[in-house]
């Protein structure tokens, strides 16, 4: 498999009032994106927090849309992905900088399927086996 998955950050950008034009290029001019299961959890938990109204409404029509068009390039946290996460916050704990358990995991699902990672925090993967992309740098 070759791409890219999408860091929880990368989706978000869309619900923005104004999403940044290199994020939208980056997503537009690709066709081969992915997402893991564990950001779709990221995303809806971040909408559960949010107070019911017509910006939680309205933030997750933008994002239902944009899973929708993806549902078929989800990926879940399987047992490579999981050995790959451990490797990743080990290491990060021996450099003395502890990765969250989320990002490790997505992390670790781009790892093992050979995908390059796209995010906005890229100094929390520094260092790993992991190609690593900034779409708000690109263009």
């Amino acid at each position: 498999m070759s791409g890219v998955l999408l860091d929880t950050n990368v989706v978000s950008e869309l619900t923005r009032k104004a999403p940044a034009p290199p994020v939208i290029a980056f997503l537009s001019e690709r066709d081969d994106l992915w997402l893991s299961a564990l950001v779709l959890h990221e995303l809806e938990f971040g909408l559960r927090l949010l107070p019911r109204g017509r910006r939680r409404d309205a933030l997750r029509g933008v994002l239902s849309e944009f899973i929708r068009h993806y549902e078929d390039r989800v990926l879940p946290v399987d047992e490579k992905a999981a050995v790959w996460a451990a490797r990743f916050r080990a290491e990060a704990r021996e450099q003395g900088c502890p990765l969250d358990l989320g990002d490790a995991l997505i992390a670790g699902t781009a790892r093992a399927h050979d995908l390059s990672l796209a995010t906005r925090n890229v100094r929390d993967f520094e260092g790993f086996d992991l190609p690593v992309t900034n779409p708000w740098d690109c263009h």
